[in-house]
């Protein structure tokens, strides 16, 4: 043994854990210094040192290279001890390159020249291979084993190493308390130690736990502390697969996709051939829910999104050959199950699918991976609902019973729903009842845990789905009533919750300044192609980065219940009709709350298909937009017929029941978008829209806001500054006036937080790509949904006065996103926006009258109405876009 290569091994090795670049640095001088000396200890444990830090830059072909010149250096001069240790190293690496069994004979025979304690560690990097075979209760008595001899001899490196990588198998096995005592034990002797990058892996790892439990926000700020401590070392594609599956479980797809795509090429790039199956896997995944799948959806039928369905089952498909290659059994088992659950997507399942995906679920519990085992016989229980077999789909639940306490939140809705399909299949209707409203209780907390509104609105599609059926239910057997409650309770859940506010992030407000600017620079001047591509990806970067950093806040505490007593609905709407349209299986339903009698009744109809109104609405739309560009001389004409088709289809079902007074409108879907005053049985009535019953009550019966009255017209909008000097004219206390250049985002925001009518006249524009940054555009650049959550105490009236200002994205369960959503739940009580473009002049009279009638002691749903009426009949398709949502 060489004294001086000990030396050597003891000072660079430890480096690569703490920074794998300098430890490289300090190798490569290492082995130019030993080549000269001619001392072959020092050159194997510097070839050594090289591969380890090529490991922990992601580069396993580089790893290999200089591992195997190590283990020739060594073995040609009898460096026994050398040559084993080096061996130790090489088997992780033959592990990463897919070759698993070939890593067992290299740890082996690094074993049986390995006392004491380079024994114990040989050992624990035995555990590891075993563990990524599926041998994990082997794994894990090695890694006990282990940990008493690191402990026992005081070797706090490994002892952490070992901690680290037992952590990481209890999280597989969703024994997720011990794995964060594992993780948190290791990271603690790491940075105790000054391994930086070391604690920083852990940190990751302890995302990966946070995930597991569907800790979405925990989970995310983990992995991005992570990243901005390890980006250095290269790009992970295990973290980036970690993240990817994250992104999946909250249907942010395209950020999904972009990570797999990543952690593919970083898999080619490496040669980690041992991880490109699994990213092969999650891009099946990806495909599967990009052609409408949520998951397997047994019992429906079609092949819509047939190319996505077969796209997956190809890769799942691929992914399952390279991983019987590798002799992983337990991601064999992963890879049958994305199989078939494309196949059960197609339609195109049969009872020997669902016996497939029984075995292949009981294989992953047998083996210890409860959470994708639980989720492949929960697959299996609701195509064995599908297919009529109602025994063996109550035996699937039952083998999967501990999804339903042990699961993360949104396994457990996935089992309550299951188990309702189930009894209402059966016909047990309280029992499908009793189970969908626990699954939907679970929905809420898990919701109310997620503090970004693009999240809470993306990741409730199974809860969606599940509160259509208890809706359904409540339609079915329990009358109009408890349909009422039940809508109020399922619909835009997220905007009953608490609003958060990213904006107050010191990042996101500096990242929103700079995208105005960049904003401002495209606008200003025409650039050339090279800086003009330069400010959009910045611009992108930017909008990238707002968006992640939001995805971090925390959530809050559900509320106890989001549907109101009857009786204070029936106070609150005080002689107006409620009228909640609902979409199940494609029909659309009414419910219409209306005075009788001296009190309210509620009552059901059926109004009829949804698709020839959605169709009917888009070509409303588009004869509107045409009307707007003076595109087309019989768009006027197209006009009028589609108001009118939509008013016979919509309201004639329901004309004998909501009557001639004030409109409180609910719709759902497309329908959110529908310029609701230009139906002919509408022009001139107080209407008002809100995303529920629920939230229409909630700010109805807000306080009168007291404070002052806020005018920004924007220099966007050719009108904006005549149209807020028009209506401060006829103020008797003057409002505060922010027009031209000095309608800026700061000042407008901190002039309209406390007012109590805000308007804003300026150039709008809703982003169909994201919602969020959808904007009213300001003198110095955009002001978005992100700007507007800086407000802690909004306007109680504000009318946004530009093209799209009310348009929404609709999600599941109607959950909204955009500016008027955003506006309701912070606490504005009633927003007046448009539902397209409009005609800046019309839109200036039109403001005047709605002003003059607010003034005159009018509610904002009824001096919109006056002012309507007494528009110029030929400019009907500007001023009939405006809406008043909200409280009215």
């Amino acid at each position: 043994m060489s004294t001086t290569a000990d030396e050597l091994a003891q000072r660079l090795l430890p480096i690569v854990m703490a920074d794998p670049v300098k430890a490289k640095m300090l190798a490569d001088a290492a082995l130019r210094d030993a080549q000269r000396a001619g001392d072959r200890a020092a050159q194997a444990v510097a070839l050594r040192t090289l591969g380890l830090a090529a490991r922990a830059r992601h580069d396993a072909a580089g790893a290999d290279r200089h591992l195997r010149a190590s283990i020739a250096v060594a073995r040609r001069h009898r460096l026994t001890q050398y040559e084993a240790e080096s061996r130790m190293s090489h088997a992780l690496i033959l592990d990463d390159l897919g070759r698993p069994t070939a890593a067992l004979r290299e740890i082996d025979r690094a074993m049986a020249d390995l006392q004491g304690q380079r024994r114990a560690r040989a050992s624990m990097q035995r555990a590891l291979i075993l563990r990524r075979l599926g041998f994990e209760r082997e794994a894990m008595e090695l890694y006990r084993d282990a940990l008493r001899a690191f402990r026992r001899s005081g070797d706090a490196v490994w002892e952490a190493r070992t901690l680290t990588n037992r952590g990481v198998l209890h999280g597989f096995r969703g024994n997720l308390r011990l794995a964060e005592a594992d993780l948190r034990a290791a990271q603690a002797l790491y940075n105790r130690l000054g391994m930086s990058t070391a604690a920083a892996q852990v940190e990751h790892n302890l995302g990966f736990v946070a995930a597991q439990a569907g800790d979405v926000p925990t989970a995310l700020a983990r992995y991005d502390r992570a990243h901005d401590r390890l980006w250095k070392t290269g790009v992970d594609a295990v973290s980036l697969l970690d993240r990817a599956e994250l992104l999946l479980s909250v249907r942010l797809l395209p950020e999904a996709g972009t990570a797999i795509r990543a952690a593919i090429a970083a898999c080619t790039d490496g040669h980690l051939d041992s991880v490109l199956g699994q990213a092969h896997l999650m891009m099946a995944r990806l495909a599967l829910l990009t052609s409408g799948g949520s998951g397997p959806v047994p019992g429906a039928s079609g092949t819509s999104g047939a190319s996505g369905t077969d796209e997956s089952r190809a890769a799942a498909a691929a992914a399952r050959k390279v991983f019987a290659r590798q002799k992983r059994a337990v991601w064999i088992a992963r890879a049958r199950v994305a199989e078939l659950a494309a196949v059960v997507a197609s339609g195109r399942a049969h009872r020997g699918t669902l016996r497939d995906l029984r075995t292949a679920g009981q294989a992953l519990v047998d083996a210890g991976w409860p959470h994708p085992g639980w989720e492949a016989l929960l697959d299996a229980a609701q195509l064995a609902v599908g297919l009529g077999e109602h025994g063996t789909a109550a035996d699937l639940l039952q083998e999967a019973a501990a999804a339903a306490k042990l699961g993360p939140a949104p396994l457990r809705v996935r089992w309550a729903h299951v188990r309702a399909r189930l009894d209402l299949a059966r016909g047990a209707t309280a029992e499908a009842a009793r189970a969908a409203t626990a699954g939907l209780r679970i929905a809420d907390e898990y919701r109310a845990s997620l503090g970004a509104t693009e999240l809470r609105v993306r990741g409730s599609v199974e809860a969606a789905a599940l509160a259509g059926l208890r809706l359904r239910l409540a339609l079915d057997h329990g009358g109009p009533r408890e349909a009422l409650t039940w809508a109020q309770r399922c619909r835009s859940a997220a905007l009953s919750l608490p609003p958060t506010h990213p904006s107050s992030d010191p990042v996101v407000a500096r990242a929103l300044t700079e995208l105005r600017r960049i904003t401002g620079e495209l606008a200003a001047a025409p650039a050339g192609p090279q800086r003009a591509g330069r400010l959009l990806r910045r611009q992108r970067s930017l909008e990238a980065e707002i968006r992640r950093r939001s995805w971090r806040v925390p959530g809050s505490r559900p509320a106890a219940r989001t549907d109101v007593p009857f009786a204070s609905l029936a106070a609150a709407l005080d002689g107006r009709v409620l009228l909640e349209l609902l979409a199940i299986d494609g029909v659309l339903h009414a419910l219409v709350v209306f005075p009788s009698a001296g009190g309210y009744r509620v009552a059901q109809r059926v109004v009829g298909p949804i698709a020839p109104v959605a169709t009917e609405l888009e070509h409303l739309r588009i004869a509107l937009s045409a009307e707007i560009l003076g595109h087309g001389g019989t768009s006027g004409e197209r006009v009028d017929r589609g108001a009118g088709a939509l008013d016979r289809l919509l309201l004639d079902p329901v004309a004998d029941l909501i009557g001639a007074g004030p409109l409180v409108l609910v719709p759902t879907g497309a329908l959110h978008a529908m310029p609701w005053t230009m139906l002919p049985r509408l022009r001139g009535r107080s209407i008002t829209v809100a995303p529920s019953a629920a939230i229409w009550w909630r700010v109805a019966t807000q306080p009168p806001a007291d404070g002052p009255m806020v005018l920004v017209g924007a220099p966007s909008a050719a009108q904006a500054a005549a149209e807020v000097a028009q209506i401060a004219r006829d103020r008797r206390v003057p409002p505060t006036v922010l027009a031209g250049e000095r309608a800026r985002v700061a000042p407008a925001l901190a002039a309209l937080d406390g007012a109590a009518i805000g308007h804003i006249a300026s150039h709008g524009e809703f982003r169909v790509d994201n919602p969020l940054f959808s904007f009213l555009l300001l003198a110095d650049g955009p002001l978005t949904v992100y700007d507007l959550s800086a407000l802690r105490r909004p306007p109680a009236l504000l009318v946004l006065s530009g093209c799209d200002t009310g348009l929404t994205e609709v999600h599941p369960g109607d959950e909204l996103m955009g500016l008027v959503a955003a506006l309701l739940n912070m606490g504005t009580a009633t927003v007046v926006a448009s539902t397209g473009p409009v005609d800046d002049g019309a839109t200036r009279l039109l403001m005047r009258d709605l002003y003059g009638h607010l003034g005159a002691g009018q509610p904002p749903a009824s001096a919109l109405a006056l002012a309507q009426a007494a528009a110029d009949p030929s400019v009907r398709a500007s001023t009939g876009s405006f809406v008043c949502f909200g409280a009215g």
